[in-house]
């Protein structure tokens, strides 16, 4: 503590050493000097009293900034350690819909995190104007199996927003559900729904699309392609597959050998990893012999 430092927060310093319960800290959580308060949330967030997670969500209210983002930053500090109580729902679905972006983010993925939200508060945070929000709405739509949200979102005006909807239609969607970000514009969206497919299956016509995406000028979109495949059929998977183990960057011919092992009952799928011994990159060669151990 400097010269300067205030007397409330030098108590507030000595406090922690109780440790305090949350009765203790209220005066100074509900102080006139915004700087006793952004302590008191410190204090709050070092000691953990039964109640710190209420405390912290009505803090998010706060008039002063500093103390709603040191709020917000404390509840996904604690996120893992505070239990759901019912009356945490109110203050932070209220301090989603609020004037502060910082706030209603961390509100949005503390609600998806203590699972006290829902598909409406969720789907309602996917029209905020801060990309971050609404990158915290598809990761909680994603928790509550929004698939009619999500595709929604995949049509955001933002990448980041597309492509993590893409992601999260591959966990909690089908193959049709990424119709869209698979002939999005943007490579990283493209890419992202292609991964995706080797989760929720690549039945036709999404098979030919992968085996065709192995040609893309973009290694991200044939690396996504390649992974794809190992959710196809063994025809047209293998073949395309094998052509992708010459492909020019490291990071496509490892998803080719990963896709491969998932064909790897297969006679042509073992011959295409045999080839692979004496690729430059070792990682290729290590997914390789795993794949022919297996």
């Amino acid at each position: 503590a400097g010269a300067g430092t205030s007397p409330r927060i030098l108590e507030l310093l000595a406090l922690a050493e109780g440790p305090p319960d949350l009765l203790t800290l209220r005066p100074y959580l509900a102080d006139p000097d915004p700087a006793v308060r952004r302590a008191a949330v410190d204090t709050l967030t070092e000691t953990v009293p039964p109640g710190t997670g209420q405390a912290l969500a009505t803090a998010l209210a706060d008039s002063d900034p500093a103390v709603r983002a040191a709020a917000g930053a404390s509840l996904r500090e604690l996120i893992e350690v505070l239990p759901p109580e019912p009356g945490l729902r109110a203050p932070l679905a209220a301090a989603a819909h609020g004037p502060d972006a910082v706030v209603r983010s961390a509100a949005v993925e503390v609600l998806r995190a203590l699972r006290l939200g829902d598909r409406a508060l969720f789907a309602t945070a996917l029209t905020d104007p801060a990309v971050d929000v609404r990158l915290q709405a598809v990761r909680a739509l994603v928790s509550v199996d929004a698939a009619d949200a999500l595709r929604r979102a995949a049509q955001d005006p933002s990448r980041e927003v597309r492509v993590a909807a893409a992601h999260g239609l591959g966990t909690v969607g089908g193959p049709g559900d990424l119709a869209v970000p698979l002939r999005d514009e943007d490579l990283l969206v493209r890419a992202a729904a292609l991964a995706a497919l080797a989760t929720t299956g690549c039945p036709p016509p999404y098979d030919a699309a992968a085996v065709a995406a192995l040609g893309d000028p973009a290694w991200q979109v044939r690396s996504g392609a390649a992974a794809a495949l190992a959710a196809a059929g063994p025809d047209p998977a293998v073949a395309a597959l094998r052509s992708a183990l010459a492909d020019g960057h490291a990071d496509v011919r490892k998803a080719a050998v990963l896709a491969l092992r998932a064909h790897s009952g297969h006679a042509e799928a073992r011959q295409a990893l045999a080839t692979v011994a004496d690729d430059p990159d070792a990682d290729v060669r290590a997914y390789a012999r795993l794949a022919t151990k297996g």
